[in-house]
Formats: C-alpha cells, structure tokens, sequence
C-alpha cells in the first residue's frame, strides 16, 4: 500500500509538472457569449461524411471547438467577420454537436446549445454481389482521430509538432495530411496509439497567419475518419505584442488522467485496510479485558 502511494504521488504530480508552466501567463479578455452553430440545423440526416459546419463567434473569441458526441471533433479560427467554418467526421446514428468557444489564451467561455443531427450510413444497393470486406471482430468501435489544440503560434522555418491519436476501426491505418500549403504526407500506422506529426512551413499562413490543417484517415476495411484544426504561421518579424503565442508548449494528448482516477480507489482500499485493523485490534482488546485471550 506505501509503494502504491508513493508512486500515486510521484506520477500524478509529475504529469501535473507542465501545468505549472503556465500559471504566470497573462489572461485575454474573458469570452462572455456563445458560439452558435447555425449549419447544419438541428434534425438534418446525412448520408455522406465529411459535413461541414458553420456558425458565429461572440467577441473576444480566437477559435471554436467542435464536439461530437463530447469527442472534440475539430478547430477553427474565428475569422474578420467573426464566423467559423471547419470539416467534421460523423458518428453512425445521432450526433450530438456543442461549440466550445475560447479566447488566444485558452479561456474557454460559455457552452453553445446542442445541435442534434443524424448520420444515416448508406446501404449497398439490394441484389448487389460484392466482395465482402474483409472481416474483423465483432462490434468494432468506430474508427477515430483525436487530437488536443491550443491557440499556438510557430515561425516560418520552425518544424511544426502535433500529436494525434488514432483508435477503433480495424488496423492497420492510413493517413493522409493536408497541411494546407500545398504540401501533404501519407502515413502508415500499424496499430492504435498517439503519434506525432510534423511540418515545416516556408511563408505565414492567411488571416492572422492561419493555415487549415485536414487529416483523413481508413482502416483495413475501408472505414475513414476525418479531423480538421489549424495552426498559425508568422515570420519573426511579427508584432511583439503577439509573442506570446509562440512560447507556448506544443499541445498535449492527457494520457495521464487515469491517475486522477486511480486516487479514489486507492483511498477507498486504504480506508478498509485501515478499518480492518482497528476493529481487529478493538476486538482483540475486548477479548483481553475478559481473559479470553492469553496472548
């Protein structure tokens, strides 16, 4: 049990480490408002993916946060006009959509109302003799891109690193990367996992130096998932006053939140190791008090 604390205490406040990093930063006006979902409307039924969606951003607000099912989907800049546009991947059945609005320092504000819309998967047309895929194992999740973001900010020149993690379907995958400057990398993965993707861009992006970032990737069986987010590209003679966007830490894939779960139960077996020993040791003091017990 002293072992199993010790490590507790040592991993959960390691991974904890990098979050200390930050606390000194300086906060941009807080977002007050919602973002709001206006494409596609509540109750729409699709057949094909990817969709897009489209809204408006309150003031103060950097970027939006698409969720799918609580499954962040997707990021997009908040534009000059203050709207967003960004391509998302659809669960079969309902989808839940929630925009999540944040300022460049990565206050969220308040949540959007939740857009509720349909995927219908498209069946093979009857009578239809086709090579069947090949099979994998019963009740696979569906194939999933994920991702973290933060508003960050890299120089023309500075190699670009964003984790990604891919999961479900049935491996191996492929992954295609649009980086959104007219360059692109296939990747082969061999199983689930995070990994790290990594780009070197030659000139600033579009508004506020923003490039669109679209990834695409299939299984075995020819399932795909698609995931869009942008990063933001600026030569080094950028205005001082947006530095600091550029000194922040890469986006982090939170592998170690299972430690915030495993402190309950740990909590929970020491409280019964140590109600077991007292009421043992109460016992054997009774026992004592009335000679039942010589030793």
């Amino acid at each position: 049990m002293l072992c199993a604390g010790a490590f507790l205490v040592t991993a959960t406040f390691k991974a904890g480490a990098d979050d200390i990093v930050v606390t000194a930063a300086v906060h941009a006006p807080p977002v007050t408002s919602p973002a709001l979902i206006i494409n596609p409307a509540s109750g729409t039924h699709f057949t094909s993916i990817p969709i897009t969606v489209s809204g408006s951003c309150p003031s103060g607000a950097a970027y939006v946060e698409i969720f799918r099912n609580n499954l962040m989907s997707g990021s997009a800049i908040c534009d000059s006009s203050s709207n967003f546009q960004l391509t998302i991947d659809l669960f079969p059945g309902q989808n839940e959509l929630v925009a999540h609005v944040f300022n460049v320092t990565d206050d969220e504000g308040p949540v959007s109302g939740t857009v509720t819309i349909y995927y219908d998967v498209p069946q093979p047309p009857p009578g239809t003799s086709s090579t069947p895929k090949k099979a994998g194992p019963a009740a696979v999740s569906p194939l999933t891109l994920k991702t973290a973001f933060i508003y960050k900010g890299y120089y023309t020149g500075q190699e670009v690193e964003w984790p990604l993690q891919i999961s479900g379907g049935v491996k191996p995958y492929a992954l295609n990367v649009d980086w959104g400057d007219g360059a692109s990398d296939v990747i082969s993965r061999g199983g689930e996992g995070e990994f790290t993707i990594k780009h070197t861009y030659s000139k600033p992006g579009g508004y506020k130096g923003s490039y669109t970032v679209a990834v695409k990737a299939s299984d075995s069986t020819g399932n795909k998932a698609y995931l869009q987010f942008f990063v933001i590209i600026n030569s080094r003679n950028v205005p001082a006053s947006a530095g600091n966007i550029y000194n922040k830490p890469p986006p982090n894939l939170d592998n170690d939140s299972w430690l915030w779960v495993v402190w309950p139960a740990y909590l929970l077996v020491l409280l019964l190791v140590l109600s077991y020993w007292l009421g043992e040791r109460e016992e054997m003091i009774i026992l004592r008090r009335k000679g039942l017990l010589r030793h």
